[in-house]
């Protein structure tokens, strides 16, 4: 469950200094929505692949999008 969480943390911090990369500081909610989206259907399609429990695939979603908010703020 703490691996879940740690690489959530990680790829939503590693998503938003893309995202700032890709498009800047101007940019709009349902940008950063869409494109935190897409990493994290990726990253449930990666975990679900080495058969991780639906409690963890949900841990990674919630830390990735709270990192990724945090470091966008």
């Amino acid at each position: 469950m703490q691996r879940a969480r740690d690489e959530g943390y990680a790829r939503g911090a590693g998503e938003a200094r893309l995202f700032q990369l890709a498009v800047g500081k101007g940019f709009q909610r349902q940008q950063a929505l869409d494109w935190i989206g897409t990493a994290i259907d990726e990253g449930r399609i990666d975990l679900a692949a080495q058969h991780a429990l639906e409690r963890e695939i949900e841990a990674f979603d919630m830390s990735c999008r709270i990192a990724f908010l945090v470091a966008l703020t």
